[in-house]
């Protein structure tokens, strides 16, 4: 592994539990992390859907539906061919501010 993505892993991991233990700070009490869900490969980002479910991105461009009790679906069809090296992928996901109306 290069020294350069061994630095971005780390950077990212320093972050992220600068955050948890900011976000423990502020609640006074300790930070419990709960696995939602099992068998994803370098899941990235997550949307919650009204109904409860989730829409998890895979780095190397796949995306799940999850249910709420954890079933984790085959990928969806329909998405862009993406380019999973270096520091690209499928990596964030955003529900529209209409998805109501629109489901995109």
């Amino acid at each position: 592994m290069k020294t350069s993505s061994l630095l971005s892993i780390a950077a990212r991991s320093l972050c992220v539990l600068s955050l948890c233990m900011a976000v423990a700070a502020q609640a006074a009490q300790p930070v419990r992390v709960v696995e939602v869900a099992d068998g994803l490969q370098t899941p990235w980002s997550l949307a919650f859907l009204p109904d409860g479910r989730m829409l998890i991105t895979e780095r190397a461009g796949r995306m799940h539906l999850v249910s709420a009790g954890g079933e984790v679906s085959a990928p969806l069809d329909g998405l862009p061919p993406v380019h999973a090296q270096g520091q690209g992928g499928l990596l964030d996901v955003v529900l529209s501010p209409d998805f109501a109306n629109d489901r995109r």
